[in-house]
């Protein structure tokens, strides 16, 4: 199981990287800049569309890992193929029977590749290069470093706890071209849903919703959702042209992107309309516990 550990893997060193960047940019003289005032960031100093909490994002984080976790173990337990199962395409329904593909190595990087990009470069990106040109308070990067987390973290763990579950074979063992690398490890069974698939659609949500409240008058609103959103749909199409998922898988795993990519990013605005009200979002009165996020 060392694929679905390299997006995880960059998206940490691609955070630590942007950190980095923020503290220098804390000390840094600014850097001359021509903004129009629709390009302008919706972020101040003081103000932001989005907020971190202690408490709700320990909440949010020890959930997330707990998924990722519990993804990992049961992965772990799938077995491997024995050599004596057989795969008649009479399994298959009439939906996915449609377009199923033998492996195909090469259009399985290139799946990679754009999945990646959606969870990484796009976002990471944007808003270091936002910030280096002062149109985004440094501390919002830690914001959104935290919330792309917690969004990756919990789309991971959720996928692959339904892929350990549902136990679908993946159709290139239908066409008899097969992933041979994945076949004792039990990869070959992990196909509902696509997993890509799901990382390219939670990336370009989230990207799609927190820029548009960064930046909501901007002219780049568009060009950015069409970017994210087209490179997430062509993770899926070269899911299915690789043949490691279905159409099906496919179209389970954009929902699923898709709703995590929202709902992270949609808590944190809430915190933030309670924060930045000067109430508590939680507060302990030594025997209560009291939470304020309503939605």
């Amino acid at each position: 199981m060392i694929r679905p550990f390299l997006s995880l893997r960059s998206l940490i060193l691609s955070l630590i990287a942007v950190s980095i960047l923020a503290q220098r940019q804390l000390h840094a003289q600014p850097i001359p800049t021509n903004i129009p005032d629709r390009e302008r960031c919706a972020a101040t100093e003081g103000r932001s569309p989005f907020a971190i909490d202690y408490y709700y994002d320990l909440a949010l984080g020890l959930g997330s890992v707990s998924l990722t976790v519990t993804g990992l173990i049961m992965e772990h337990r799938v077995e491997g193929w024995d050599g004596e199962e057989t795969f008649s395409k009479r399994n298959i329904n009439e939906v996915d029977r449609v377009w199923y593909n033998e492996y195909r190595p090469a259009v399985d990087t290139m799946g990679t590749v754009t999945a990646l990009t959606n969870v990484i470069a796009l976002p990471v990106g944007i808003y270091a290069a936002e910030a280096v040109m002062n149109n985004l308070p440094p501390g919002e990067l830690a914001t959104v470093g935290v919330m792309l987390t917690e969004s990756y973290l919990t789309g991971y763990g959720v996928r692959n706890i339904i892929k350990s579950i549902a136990k679908r074979p993946r159709p290139y063992m239908y066409r008899g071209k097969w992933d041979t690398d994945h076949l004792e490890d039990g990869d070959y069974t992990l196909s509902f849903p696509s997993g890509h698939t799901t990382d390219a659609f939670m990336g370009a949500t989230f990207l799609s919703y927190t820029f548009c409240k960064y930046y909501p008058e901007s002219r780049l609103k568009v060009p950015v959702i069409a970017a994210s959103y087209t490179l997430a749909a062509t993770t899926g199409f070269l899911r299915v042209a690789s043949g490691n998922h279905f159409i099906s898988d496919v179209l389970t795993g954009a929902a699923l992107g898709t709703a995590v990519g929202i709902v992270v990013p949609f808590v944190h605005e809430k915190i933030a309309k309670v924060k930045y009200k000067g109430q508590q979002v939680l507060a302990f009165d030594g025997q209560s516990l009291t939470a304020t996020l309503k939605f």
